[in-house]
């Protein structure tokens, strides 16, 4: 019987260290000011801090990576996360889109700020920075509204035909 957990433990230290070898490729990309939220919609500085902090590391292409992110297989947990998060909404692309993508992108933000599905649990407790009080959360939400209620308000009216 001890030989078998042996052979067992052997095996899995062994899979352990191959799986090292293998990482996923950091998904950072170029980021043009021309197209990030921060940089296009210019928020005060205490948002655009709660915004990094909160929101970028998944929601960019500006991902700080941890320490931990380097060892497998969690790198490649953290990578489908991180790409699924920039699917659903990229900062650093909202100022390239059409105007009202930018502001379906400034609502979702209240929203998930809202009802405190974003950031989520797991990355909080790992970020003690992104932990949101319900006031910051209320900041960031209002923010976002102002900000879409000006794009609206600047959207260009079509001539009646």
């Amino acid at each position: 019987m001890k030989k078998k957990f042996r052979i067992i433990g052997l095996g899995l230290v062994t899979f352990l260290i191959v799986i090292q070898f293998f990482h996923p490729d950091k998904n950072n990309s170029e980021v043009d000011p021309a197209g990030d939220l921060i940089q296009v919609a210019s928020p005060p500085g205490e948002i655009a801090t709660l915004l990094r902090h909160a929101c970028y590391d998944c929601h960019s292409n500006q991902t700080i990576y941890p320490w931990y992110g380097r060892i497998s297989p969690v790198s490649w947990f953290m990578e489908r996360h991180i790409r699924k998060g920039r699917d659903k909404m990229n900062l650093s692309e909202y100022g390239t889109g059409e105007k009202s993508e930018g502001i379906g992108l400034l609502v979702k933000i209240c929203e998930v700020m809202d009802d405190g599905t974003m950031p989520l649990k797991s990355y909080q407790s790992l970020h003690k920075e992104a932990r949101l009080t319900q006031e910051e959360r209320s900041l960031i939400c209002n923010w976002a509204d102002n900000e879409a209620m000006k794009m609206i308000r600047k959207w260009p009216v079509e001539p009646d035909e």
